[in-house]
């Protein structure tokens, strides 16, 4: 939108281009609203007509505007009352089949789904995912149409969001490009990369607590990236759907114990299943039916250790109002190898003597 384009410049040459324009009258009152908000969406393209007009005069206003708006952009009408203030919707087929003297009253739709000029980006797509419309109307504080949303709009804002939401997840900026600066590839990654080695220290530190119970059974060492590594496919799994469904507003603060509770369910399933084929694994290749045994433990406690962090993070994040991309996979990676060192080597700990005996 031309809006958008003249807010990016410095003010005096805005002003100065918006001067020489002819729709100028047009573009100036959108120059007001932030680019996020949904006036930043808006199509100056839109019929409204008075809630009292006959079918019949309704249809010959839309062949008078039909050329000007194009056939494309007359789907909907929208009704207004003395005021200005939007009271209906009435779809072209509507009109089409109702008879001609009628008021077009009497065949509008008074429930109107509108957004404010203040709304989100991210908010006005979804409403229109949820309701499955084409059109949008924008409506002031006294509830008068200013502008219209239109899906094609919505379509960039879902391509924008997804992408911002995966750099997030990943920890990488939304601005950096396959074939972009080298050296601005180094600043969007190499901070969270850091962030990530203090996290694989972190689980580290809580392989050296069992320094001595890896020493009399060193095949222990062979099934720690088993455990980590499911652990943490597992939980991404849980996170990018969990973070999906945030994004979307399918996720109400009332579901989270639904949520937790199936979660936790489907880690011990999947642990269960994943636990007895390493089980199985580890005591063909062993011999050892008590390693057998802590490795299937252990696999199965992390894969629910998983399932709940894969959940818990994004909604904690969410409630301390951060964003629940933002690099939550560091998170639960982190959780999924800490906890799961924990568990695996405090059971070999605690089995230490069967395992060696």
């Amino acid at each position: 939108m031309a809006a958008d384009v003249l807010r990016a410049l410095p003010q005096d040459v805005a002003d100065s281009a918006l001067e020489s324009m002819e729709a100028a009258a047009e573009v100036a009152p959108l120059m007001a609203y932030e680019d996020d908000g949904a006036v930043g969406l808006m199509t100056p393209e839109f019929i409204a007509i008075h809630e009292t007009v006959t079918v019949s005069q309704a249809m010959s206003f839309i062949r008078t505007w039909a050329e000007e708006y194009g056939a494309a952009n007359i789907s909907q009408v929208f009704l207004v009352d003395n005021d200005g203030v939007v009271t209906g919707t009435a779809s072209l087929s509507q009109l089409v089949l109702a008879r001609p003297f009628h008021d077009v009253s009497l065949i509008m739709n008074r429930d109107v789904i509108s957004v404010a000029t203040g709304t989100d980006q991210k908010e006005v797509a979804r409403i229109m995912k949820r309701h499955d419309i084409h059109r949008l109307p924008v409506v002031d504080d006294a509830n008068r149409i200013v502008d219209m949303v239109v899906i094609d709009d919505i379509i960039d804002v879902f391509e924008h969001e997804a992408t911002e939401d995966m750099f997030r997840m990943i920890g990488v900026d939304q601005g950096e490009r396959a074939l972009g600066p080298f050296w601005r590839s180094v600043r969007s990654r190499l901070p969270w990369l850091c962030v990530n080695l203090a996290t694989a220290i972190a689980a580290g530190l809580v392989i050296t607590l069992y320094q001595s119970t890896m020493i009399q059974a060193v095949a222990l060492a062979a099934f720690l990236p088993v455990i980590a590594g499911q652990g943490g496919i597992a939980g991404t799994q849980t996170l990018t759907l969990i973070v999906r469904s945030i994004a979307l507003g399918e996720l109400a603060t009332g579901n989270a114990k639904r949520l937790l509770l199936k979660e936790a369910g489907l880690g011990l399933i999947h642990g269960i299943v994943v636990g007895l084929l390493v089980a199985g694994i580890a005591f063909a290749w062993k011999g050892n039916p008590w390693l057998a045994l802590v490795v299937g433990l252990a696999m199965t406690a992390n894969m629910m250790v998983a399932g709940v962090s894969g959940v818990l993070v994004p909604l904690g994040l969410r409630a301390l109002k951060i964003d629940p991309g933002l690099a939550s996979a560091v998170a639960v990676t982190t959780a999924t190898d800490v906890i799961g060192f924990l568990i695996y080597l405090g059971l070999a700990t605690l089995m230490i003597t069967l395992i060696v005996g």
